[in-house]
């Protein structure tokens, strides 16, 4: 089925403003334009999947103008629908979110802050464990310290991208935020203590660390990552899980 520009994108599960659609429309390009780099290189297919609809309309020039009919057009056909209180939109038929099959799924973001990365991961988080029926009350906690590890791996990334697989194993939900560093930067963030033994000290771990059951941060020198680990017992309301 051929989509649209902002379809690409909306289809993922997330919500946002018109401009915010313009952002990941630009997130998705950058993303696109390069295979990854060899210490992430095993999800190359998971970033294939994402990208590969938005090269369809590499020659598409997404300016204001365009931008607004392309909304007005999805709204009118009742393609998607506003979320309050920010009047952000979504794709309305959740059965064409690509994570509604499935109790997990994995995703890349820019590590660049102005094209609104973490709004994306938010949005897409919140989206997937109300699909899953999982209760507000978890769910808000899980997109809090997602966000925070999405935060940190932005932060101290280089010019790579952020690799979010997240997802429930039965009533456990479980995150995996992976990002690159240079060799000379993590041994730099190393021993300014952003990236201690005492994972307390990481910033933003305080939080996380009241709200998930399990964290932990792995650093990989020779591979040149760091992995952010958390895990949390979560309750559904429903028995929504999809079938595997």
């Amino acid at each position: 089925m051929h989509r649209g520009i902002l379809e690409t994108v909306l289809i993922a599960g997330i919500h946002g403003s018109a401009e915010n659609l313009k952002q990941w429309v630009e997130m998705y390009r950058k993303l696109a334009a390069q295979p990854l780099p060899a210490n992430l290189a095993e999800y190359q297919a998971s970033l294939d999947k994402q990208v590969n609809p938005i090269r369809e309309h590499e020659t598409v020039q997404l300016t204001d103008d365009l931008l607004q009919k392309e909304v007005i057009r999805l709204f009118d056909a009742g393609a998607t629908e506003v979320i309050l209180p920010y009047s952000e939109l979504r794709w309305r038929n959740q059965s064409d979110w690509v994570f509604h099959n499935d109790n997990e799924e994995a995703f890349f973001v820019a590590n660049e802050l102005n094209l609104s990365p973490l709004q994306y991961i938010r949005s897409r988080v919140q989206n997937f464990c109300d699909s899953k029926g999982m209760i507000a009350s978890h769910r808000d906690e899980v997109v809090i310290s997602v966000t925070e590890a999405a935060e940190n791996a932005i932060k101290y990334s280089n010019v790579l991208p952020v690799y979010i697989h997240h997802g429930l194993d039965k009533d456990e939900y479980f995150i995996r935020a992976i990002n690159s560093v240079t060799d000379l930067n993590l041994k730099d963030e190393i021993s300014r203590g952003k990236f201690s033994e005492d994972v307390s000290l990481m910033r933003g771990v305080l939080v996380m660390s009241k709200l998930l059951d399990f964290l932990d941060i792995v650093r990989d020198v020779d591979r040149r990552r760091v992995e952010f680990i958390g895990r949390k017992k979560v309750t559904l309301k429903t028995a929504k899980l999809a079938s595997v």
